[in-house]
């Protein structure tokens, strides 16, 4: 990862610290910002000139520092570019929606047409040879084409369907006679200069950006599982692939003739990884990036995102770097450990300095522990990041690290301070400052615990909040929805005002004649299918507007999501199928005695309730999902909201809770039916038979008031009183979240105790595993941050508002899906055939 997170200025050089090396793992030579997302780009051997094509219809052709030789409009999207080496030839690929189509353009240098060709289905990659000669093409038709020139014009020599969901990445090598080619949904294909099959792989996880080094010695392929599949021609090992970078997508390829890769993706990063797979740095930008190119040597890395912003950034883990630092890296494991091992590794780990590589050389001294022993290797790591924080202290990153290991050395003090000082940073802050605070704690400093965990839950928008909001707005305003469309762009711009093409989007939509028909007439067209797709790509067509045959293309891009059009259509059936609780408490009969505190759990202020109706919403799907269910318990029921709602579905719906007054308020709430029934009880001692129940629920952070000892007490408890195969729902709050709240009814002792008996996702889950039940499902609920509920005018909540509100938690699960919201739902079953472990009690 780089070590710096703060974007430079063009023109930048990296200053060198008194330890005398550089303060980042790259150095900006110059950006250009073209006012719309850019979706590829392509550079000579020595990046003297770079294309770049964007969804404005635009390519442009780029000089070595970064000044435009020229712009051209085009009559679609252009979506692929490509330069031949000596920068005569530039060819294009475009998109067009209506009718679905393409269209392949040869440009000279100076950016007039030679030579166009139309296809029936938009173009997604070009690849030029170097001499301009050879032409291949990927299309969403699944083939990939090969073109050659003959007498001023390209003529074709070849296709080869290759899939039916599209070819995204094609390339081909300098001298024109191998070609690499990824199929959307199926393989990776390498072929000769005839288009016959040289090398063939299966990929599973799915496919994105194809590039062959222009010597043909490397080839790299972005997948969709967040690595890359690395090609060597001729080597025993002819396929290996990177480690995991990212949660997301890699969509951007680029090698160079060592195997260093340049690797795009949707999360917004550029990454730099070696030819053994391992990540060097990263660089961030503010929209994903979908594009990468690399001068020859991997001394000059180009980047194209979404932000509209082209950059040029000189690589000091060149290919010349990377092979002094594997040949330092190969002497350490050859030494066999012990003294050599540990001379062998701190000269390696000088090397990794000299280009900033400091994350780097932390991860490779973790690696080492075993050859060098673990305190020698934290020592050294110690060392680095001493150095590095000193030298610049604007290095959050280096400070998180090095407040990691003073944290497993307990030494609590100094763990704090380096948190305190990684929390500055956005992206580090929940993590650094939650964990501030636990450090705090231990080191007997109270009040500074308590701000640092107040500190760490204060709101805030995150990069993934600006992209959803960004992508709803494009969806509404694609199908002809501005209002809606206004709505998103006006929240964000009040935010950000420079994000993206919000502004000139605002503009444009202030300056658009109304849509034709009765006004106010709802939309046909279901936005929801164009979202998840606009967050894929680049604005690719929308399901709307692209023709028929299509659709099965569309449809295999959905694969990656975590939800999909038809669960999204599923859980919101569930606010038109169950009516929520509107009716205000107060009026209801029996309820004729003070119950102030268990009214204001009944109806209290709507960040409370937005929090309570999302839950219940996933709740009722859950139970439709996974059930018919006969007998139901919900444990910590309080004023008996579960209970009563499964007892409307005709479950028998029991409910316990610890305190007596709840029960109370509960059972009059009840009036005099019968079901659901009321129980005194403790959640750690069930008073109920073995085997009595076929689903129980524990709901909105009850597992939050046991410590973990207890909560596993509970959870044997549970699996004791199932029956096999039942199902155990439980709701708790996600401390990993950025902008957790808790109930407002609580005090701040209440919640700083329930944070500190809180699990983190994994290990709620892991507990939940260890009392004998199988995990289903793990699903965050939460994930918008409240002040945007205000900024949306969400917080009435009538069917509307919490339709809007889920809509916008699951575009953000669809394409983030491990984005943590304010609380995790766990689903879990008890196996067939389980036996029971406790006596059986007495109801």
């Amino acid at each position: 990862m780089s070590n710096r997170s703060e974007s430079k200025r063009p023109g930048d050089r990296a200053p060198h610290g008194a330890s005398g090396w550089p303060d980042s793992s790259y150095t900006e030579v110059w950006s250009r910002n073209l006012d719309s997302p850019v979706i590829c780009v392509s550079a000579t051997p020595n990046a003297s000139l770079v294309a770049a094509a964007s969804t404005d219809r635009t390519v442009a052709l780029f000089s070595d520092t970064g000044e435009p030789r020229w712009r051209r409009s085009l009559d679609n999207e252009a979506w692929a570019v490509a330069i031949s080496a000596d920068g005569a030839r530039i060819a294009v690929g475009t998109a067009a929606k209506h009718p679905a189509s393409g269209t392949v353009f040869v440009l000279d240098r100076a950016g007039q047409e030679l030579w166009r060709h139309a296809l029936e289905a938009p173009v997604w990659s070009v690849s030029l040879s170097d001499d301009g000669e050879r032409l291949v093409v990927g299309s969403w038709d699944g083939c990939a084409y090969l073109f050659q020139e003959a007498n001023g014009s390209f003529g074709e020599v070849a296709r080869v369907k290759l899939g039916d969901a599209g070819v995204y990445g094609v390339s081909i090598s300098g001298d024109g006679q191998r070609i690499l080619a990824a199929a959307y949904d199926r393989s990776v294909t390498l072929f000769d200069g005839d288009m016959s099959v040289v090398d063939s792989h299966g990929c599973p996880t799915g496919t994105y950006h194809a590039a062959l080094s222009r010597d043909a010695a490397w080839g790299v392929v972005g997948l969709r599982d967040g690595r890359a599949m690395m090609h060597r021609l001729g080597h025993p090992r002819a396929v290996t692939r990177t480690e995991v970078v990212s949660q997301r997508p890699i969509c951007g390829a680029a090698v160079s003739s060592k195997g260093t890769a340049a690797l795009g993706c949707f999360d917004g990063r550029a990454y730099i990884t070696n030819r053994e797979g391992r990540l060097l740095w990263s660089l961030y930008t503010d929209g994903e990036v979908w594009s990468t190119s690399l001068s020859s040597d991997a001394s000059l890395v180009v980047v194209g995102s979404g932000d509209g912003t082209l950059r040029v950034v000189k690589n000091h883990a060149n290919d010349a770097a990377v092979d002094e630092l594997l040949a330092l890296e190969g002497r350490v494991e050859r030494a066999g450990g012990g003294g050599e091992s540990l001379s062998c590794a701190a000269t390696a780990v000088a090397a990794f300095r000299k280009y900033g590589l400091v994350d780097y050389a932390v991860r490779r001294l973790k690696d080492w522990a075993p050859l060098l022993g673990d305190k020698a290797s934290a020592d050294l790591a110690l060392q680095v990041l001493r150095d590095d924080t000193t030298a610049y202290p604007t290095h959050r990153r280096s400070h998180f690290l090095l407040a990691s290991i003073y944290q497993e050395q307990q030494d609590w003090r100094r763990a704090a301070l380096h948190y305190i000082w990684a929390g500055q940073d956005d992206q580090l802050r929940l993590q650094s400052l939650t964990r501030a605070g636990e450090a705090f704690s231990k080191a007997g400093l109270e009040a500074a615990a308590k701000s640092s965990f107040r500190r760490a839950r204060e709101q805030q928008i995150t990069e993934e909040a600006r992209r959803t909001l960004y992508s709803l707005a494009r969806a509404h305003e694609d199908i002809g929805q501005p209002a809606e469309a206004r709505k998103y762009y006006e929240v964000l711009f009040t935010f950000n005002p420079g994000y993206r093409d919000v502004f000139a989007r605002l503009e444009r939509l202030d300056d658009a004649p109304p849509a034709p028909g009765p006004r106010g007439a709802p939309s046909k067209a279901d936005w929801y299918d164009g979202l998840l797709l606009g967050l894929l790509g680049p604005d690719v067509p929308r399901m709307v507007d692209v023709d028929p045959s299509l659709q099965p293309i569309l449809h295999a891009r959905s694969k990656e999501l975590a939800v999909t059009a038809k669960e999204r259509r599923r859980i919101l059936n569930i606010i038109t199928e169950h009516a929520l609780e509107n009716v205000d408490p107060s009026r209801r009969a029996g309820l004729e005695y003070d119950v102030a505190a268990y009214m204001r759990y009944d109806r209290s202020v709507p960040e409370d309730e937005a929090k309570k109706s999302l839950e219940l919403v996933h709740v009722l799907d859950n139970v439709g999902r996974y059930g018919p269910f006969k007998r139901s318990l919900d444990i910590g029921a309080a004023t008996g909201r579960y209970p009563t709602i499964l007892a409307g579905m005709g479950i028998e719906a029991f409910g316990l809770d610890v305190e007596p007054e709840a029960v109370e308020y509960a059972r009059r709430k009840r009036g005099n039916a019968r079901n659901p029934d009321y129980r005194v009880g403790d959640a750690r001692s069930l008073p109920f038979d073995n085997a009595h129940f076929d689903l129980i629920t524990c709901m909105m952070g009850t597992a939050a008031h046991f410590p973990a000892a207890e909560l596993e007490t509970v959870l044997a408890e549970v699996h004791r009183c199932l029956r096999p195969g039942g199902v155990f729902i439980m709701s708790t709050w996600d401390i990993e979240c950025p902008h957790l709240s808790f109930l407002s009814i609580y005090s701040h002792a209440q919640m700083e105790e329930m944070r500190r008996n809180s699990p983190t996702r994994r290990e709620i889950a892991d507990l939940v595993r260890k009392q004998g039940l199988a995990v289903e499902e793990v699903r965050p609920i939460g994930l918008m941050p409240e002040a945007l509920t205000y900024e949306l005018d969400l917080q009435r909540l009538g069917p509307n508002q919490i339709g809007q509100l889920v809509d916008v938690e699951l575009a953000f699960r669809a394409v983030f899906p491990e984005s943590h919201g304010q609380m995790v739902m766990v689903v879990s079953r008890k196996p067939l055939g389980d036996a029971e472990r406790e006596p059986r009690r007495q109801t």
